[in-house]
């Protein structure tokens, strides 16, 4: 439907990101003004659920949490991606369950990794401000890589190895997702129901790059 909705109606071109940027993972987010691509998410989305419904239930559902509003990407020259993302309001402790997920999709292609996301970043985090990068493979995330985060107040920053994510030569695309307090990843559905998501349920970004 959203495929066909956008041909009929139109819809911008995606942005391109350009050229290497210097970001520094150390909680200073100025360095992320030279980013001029975001990818926006809608706002006030995680508002708790206390509602009647058909035939006398009652629903609800109070996993709202991080309200994801603003990401960004850029890649560095010391071989690694980086990720950004701002919530509107300050970021909740790493130690909370399935804080702050972050899933690319490696190759655009669904068949591969768990429903598509081949990379999961965030399911084991340190309060040293690491955190572990995994693949799924034969069914299962695997961790494969470490990374290095920041958070102050609503932004947080993330220093993936590019190599983790397949991304070299003067080229890169791939899709990603931020995910918060949504339970378990075990169906798609899981993405639409609790918590927050960027972009929405099963919609991803795509980030392109050149250099």
């Amino acid at each position: 439907m959203a495929q066909n909705i956008r041909r009929y109606k139109g819809v911008r071109p995606i942005p391109v990101n350009k050229g290497f940027k210097r970001i520094s993972v150390d909680g200073s987010f100025e360095d992320w003004d030279k980013v001029e691509v975001v990818y926006r998410d809608t706002r006030g989305d995680i508002t708790f659920r206390d509602a009647d419904g058909y035939a006398g239930l009652h629903y609800t559902d109070s996993t709202g949490r991080n309200d994801i509003q603003d990401s960004k990407v850029a890649l560095g020259r010391d071989g690694n991606v980086f990720f950004y993302v701002k919530c509107g309001s300050d970021i909740t402790s790493c130690t909370d369950p399935d804080w702050m997920l972050l899933l690319v999709d490696t190759d655009q292609d669904s068949g591969t990794g768990w429903y598509g996301y081949d990379i999961l970043v965030n399911r084991t985090v340190s309060e040293d401000g690491t955190t572990s990068v995994m693949r799924f493979v034969d069914g299962e995330w695997k961790e494969i890589s470490k990374a290095r985060f920041a958070v102050d107040g609503p932004q947080m920053e993330i220093a993936v190895p590019a190599s983790a994510l397949g991304v070299a030569g003067k080229k890169a695309v791939f899709d990603f997702k931020w995910v918060d307090n949504t339970g378990e990843l075990k169906e798609p559905i899981s993405l639409c129901i609790h918590g927050d998501t960027a972009p929405n349920r099963r919609f991803n970004y795509r980030f392109i790059w050149e250099k």
